[in-house]
């Protein structure tokens, strides 16, 4: 990919490993509230992601605001399992974020590449995440030394995929959109994006399994030392 100044990167999925920290912590949580003791770890689980996902697609699509998925995503949850247990949902969120947040397990191959892209670019991050689970999860994982600019949707009031965005974390690293890159793991809110915005997007699809959507595509971060 010739031309590139400046490079941007999605945090969640694409360098922090979400999923497997958030399943040590929701596993840690069933114990913690006594769900454990009513079904398997694993289907409680399964019930947690699904409605998670459903919800962030609602918020990332400006339906919901970060509140609303913080009251009601543990109440689903325990309705969909059909379970009660006796402490407060907001407990558990305080829990879910306070532990999730303190994982530094990252995405394969997402240190050394970083190490090499450190090298050549100025980067920053673009994240819909919420600024008191964000920082943790830098200077936890070590990140924080990769990047002195995190722009997070709730400190400037835009989501990506607006543009505005975008054009604001371009903004702060002087960079301009012809000669700039998003990588992230999201279709519509780091691909499509990006490219509304004018900047080329490189979409991370690490299982394969989802449906081509730009030109660039890598299924491992280490295929960016090659591209980048």
């Amino acid at each position: 990919m010739k031309g590139i100044i400046h490079v941007f990167f999605d945090l969640d999925h694409t360098l922090w490993d979400y999923e497997t920290n958030s399943r040590e912590t929701l596993t840690d949580l069933a114990h913690q509230f006594d769900i454990a003791q009513q079904v398997s770890v694993e289907k409680f689980i399964a019930v947690y992601e699904k409605v998670n996902e459903k919800l962030w697609h609602k918020f990332n699509n400006n339906q919901i605001d970060r509140e609303h998925i913080h009251k009601y995503r543990f109440p689903q949850v325990l309705r969909k399992l059909k379970i009660h247990v006796n402490h407060k949902p907001e407990d558990m969120t305080h829990f879910f974020i306070e532990n999730c947040s303190s994982k530094s397990g990252l995405m394969p191959h997402a240190l050394e590449t970083l190490h090499y892209l450190h090298q050549k670019y100025p980067m920053a991050i673009i994240t819909n995440g919420f600024p008191e689970a964000q920082r943790p999860k830098m200077k936890a994982s070590g990140l924080d030394a990769f990047f002195p600019h995190v722009v997070m949707s709730e400190t400037i009031g835009y989501r990506k995929p607006d543009l505005q965005i975008f054009e604001y974390a371009m903004g702060l690293l002087g960079a301009k959109p012809h000669s700039s890159v998003m990588i992230g793991d999201n279709p519509k809110t780091d691909v499509r994006g990006a490219e509304a915005a004018g900047m080329k997007a490189i979409f991370y699809n690490p299982t394969g399994n989802r449906k081509s959507i730009t030109e660039w595509e890598i299924q491992s971060l280490n295929e960016l030392m090659r591209i980048l």
